[in-house]
C-alpha cells in the first residue's frame, strides 16, 4: 500500500487524499485496534519510511512463522 492510495476489498481505487473524514472513515473500519493505530501512526510518513515499515512487518511475518504476503500487489 502506498501513501497516497488503498486498495479497497472489491479491487477498486480509493483515493485517500479527498479529506482527512474520509481517511478517518478507512482507518475506522480496520480491527484490531492495533492495527488502527499502526495506520493512524504510519499515515503522513515518506515513502522510505513506508518502505522500511513494511520490511519490519516482513521480518515479524517470519518471526511469527506467517507466510510472507505478496509485496508486488501495490
Amino acid at each position: 500500500m502506498d501513501s497516497e492510495n488503498f486498495s479497497s476489498d472489491t479491487g477498486g481505487e480509493v483515493d485517500c487524499r479527498t479529506s482527512e473524514a474520509t481517511n478517518e472513515a478507512l482507518i475506522c473500519g480496520l480491527e484490531p485496534d492495533s492495527l488502527v493505530r499502526l495506520v493512524r501512526t504510519a499515515v503522513g510518513l515518506p515513502a522510505d519510511a513506508l518502505d522500511r515499515l513494511a520490511g519490519v512487518a516482513d521480518k515479524l511475518r517470519a518471526v511469527e512463522g506467517l507466510p510472507q504476503v505478496d509485496s508486488t500487489a501495490d
